[in-house]
């Protein structure tokens, strides 16, 4: 199911983008962590996976999210959800550090696949970030970072700007999207403000269509 979804969701981007007049600008959020190696989990190791330790270098991190660009640099994500789904919240981005094994990796040795010995301890490791200090001092700073690199949402219906949306932190069990085997992650989820809003957007939406026609 999580195979399909991504493969329609790929469909709709390209559509917005040709539809547009947008290029492809595809960008992920990259957090640099405290501790030495190549890459993130041999930084964690390199601190014991102490999640006190294990901390957000700001000034080498890279925030911007997006999927397309137009003509004047102005950034778009694209999520191929209906405004009425967004009542409700939907998953945004997942940027804090998380574990999905390659089955035929997993138990090698390699310290990429092998850092946890199961998502029990992944789980726990998790949820005590969240009760850092570096995430109380730096959590807020890195969701406004991230929603704000672009300028908003494509849906199926129209562009929404980030300013109609409200965005927030959760620990994902499954709820907001599919996880690998139990192991939880520390998400973006986002919504439509309110419903008086939602309205509103599908009243301007209905006005641009009778304009076209």
């Amino acid at each position: 199911m999580g195979q399909v979804r991504a493969k329609t969701g790929l469909e709709f981007e390209v559509l917005v983008r040709s539809r547009e007049g947008f290029e492809r600008y595809i960008k992920a959020p990259r957090i640099k962590w405290s501790g030495t190696g190549k890459n993130n989990m041999e930084r964690l190791l390199s601190v014991n996976k102490n999640p006190n330790k294990f901390k957000p270098i700001m000034s080498e991190s890279k925030f911007i999210k997006a999927d397309a660009r137009d003509k004047n640099g102005v950034l778009y994500e694209i999520k191929k959800y209906n405004i009425s789904d967004l009542n409700t919240y939907k998953l945004y981005s997942e940027p804090i550090i998380k574990v999905a094994p390659t089955r035929s990796k997993w138990g090698k040795g390699d310290p990429y696949y092998d850092a946890f010995e199961s998502c029990v301890e992944y789980n726990k490791f998790i949820y005590k970030i969240t009760k850092t200090r570096w995430w109380r001092k730096y959590n807020k700073t890195i969701l406004k970072n991230i929603y704000t690199s672009n300028s908003g949402i494509f849906s199926k219906d129209g562009f929404i700007p980030y300013t109609d949306l409200k965005f927030k932190w959760v620990i994902n069990k499954g709820e907001y999207g599919p996880i690998f085997d139990g192991y939880n992650r520390l998400t973006i989820i986002f919504k439509i403000k309110d419903k008086p809003l939602l309205e509103r957007i599908k009243e301007k939406i209905i006005t641009l269509l009778q304009i076209k026609k």
